[in-house]
């Protein structure tokens, strides 16, 4: 028995540029009254970031160092963005963009700071899709970091850049520990 798009049951994968996801979704900004949820939201990114990096709960089970201080950034300033995304009406995962990026050599650059979708939706066009809004959201210069421990990440980056600059950007070791990619928006390869 085969899936939607043609892939068989249990051998899932990323669908290409023009497969997209299978269901309607929506990327908006959060709004005051979704901050709780993308508080909660970020609280299931650090779960997954920490099989690859080590963190430590609270006695209230939240990871430390606490995220509220690091939300709060997207609500306050000016060239922080947080945007929710929605699949089906549902929370499904969220995008935190800087609009200058802290990295060296990055500020004239976006930054993605914080990129999730619920276990659920992936391997369902959802991230490629969402990120390929992002950057036509805001053109410019991009930096996408990756930790090294984190191979599936990086195959998504390089895939979803790939196809978004037809190829046209760089990639570079920070450190021991930390890759990005670097890329503009004038190199989409137009569908």
């Amino acid at each position: 028995m085969t899936d939607v798009i043609g892939v068989p049951r249990g051998h899932s994968r990323e669908p290409a540029m023009g497969e997209g996801p299978r269901a309607e979704w929506t990327l908006k900004r959060v709004t005051e009254a979704e901050r709780a949820l993308l508080l909660q939201l970020f609280e299931l990114y650090l779960y997954d970031f920490s099989e690859m990096e080590h963190a430590d709960l609270d006695e209230e089970g939240r990871f430390v160092p606490p995220a509220r201080p690091f939300v709060a950034r997207y609500r306050t300033d000016a060239d922080r963005h947080a945007l929710l995304l929605r699949v089906g009406g549902k929370p499904a995962g969220f995008v935190l963009v800087d609009e200058r990026s802290p990295l060296e050599g990055g500020n004239d650059r976006h930054y993605v700071a914080g990129f999730f979708v619920a276990r659920a939706y992936r391997r369902r066009g959802y991230g490629g899709a969402i990120a390929r809004e992002v950057f036509d959201r805001f053109p410019g210069g991009w930096q996408v970091l990756e930790v090294a421990a984190n191979p599936r990440a990086q195959a998504f980056w390089r895939r979803v850049i790939g196809e978004y600059t037809g190829g046209r950007y760089t990639e570079r070791w920070l450190n021991a520990r930390e890759l990005i990619q670097e890329f503009h928006t004038r190199d989409k390869v137009m569908p």
